[in-house]
């Protein structure tokens, strides 16, 4: 049976723009945690949408299209109406959902948000899982640095499979980065000297005056828009 404790996010089914939500998914060994989660979630849109995907060759491919959160990789939907991983995901550019672009690096796949000039300010959306907690005898809880843990055990020449509850933490984040001349750039004070390096002045005098916290979208995008 499915059992999951979940945050407010998936609750409302919604991926909110500005977001460091966190829950935590009841399962049994070996379950696919992708299972418990909603698609608006696990997927950087609620639903496969018609889109384009440009390889590094030039070449593209359309159809219903959609990234995973958790693996940073497309899916699609085949002709069957199954969902699938797309095969040479090393060779994807970029990839295009009714209007909005998603550009694939190294931090994952950084759709671009706004822009000033040859400048922009992008996000990857993120699902992150922790240490799992593993309820032993008499509803006990431990923790295991790993999500993978022994599921059978050998006894008299028997197998058995341990059906052990589990906890499993995760967190839903969307990560700020800066995009200039084909490049993705962690946000911090050199980068966007680097970036806007005409606006040194401006730059410092906001730090100055704000405490920027550059891990969250939100003081990113305050100090981007500050700089238009």
């Amino acid at each position: 049976m499915k059992k999951i404790c979940l945050s407010l996010i998936l609750l409302l089914g919604i991926a909110p723009l500005f977001a460091q939500n966190q829950g935590v998914i009841h399962h049994e060994r070996g379950d696919d945690l992708q299972q418990y989660l909603l698609d608006s979630v696990k997927f950087v849109v609620p639903e496969f949408q018609s889109g384009i995907i440009t390889f590094q060759d030039g070449s593209y491919s359309r159809g219903p299209v959609n990234i995973s959160t958790i693996e940073q990789r497309v899916y699609f939907i085949a002709t069957n109406g199954e969902k699938q991983v797309l095969t040479n995901e090393d060779q994807v550019s970029r990839v295009s959902i009714k209007g909005r672009t998603f550009i694939k690096s190294k931090y994952g796949y950084v759709e671009l948000l706004a822009t000033e000039g040859d400048i922009a300010l992008g996000a990857v959306r993120r699902v992150s899982f922790f240490e799992t907690e593993k309820k032993g005898a008499y509803g006990m809880v431990s923790q295991t640095t790993s999500v993978t843990t022994i599921g059978s055990l050998q006894q008299n020449g028997t197998m058995y499979t341990l059906g052990i509850d589990q906890n499993t933490p995760f967190k839903y984040s969307v990560n700020p980065y800066l995009y200039k001349n084909s490049r993705i750039y962690l946000p911090n004070k050199k980068n966007f000297l680097k970036c806007f390096p005409e606006k040194k002045a401006e730059i410092e005098q906001y730090l100055k005056d704000n405490n920027v916290d550059f891990e969250k979208l939100e003081d990113v995008e305050a100090l981007f828009n500050a700089l238009k």
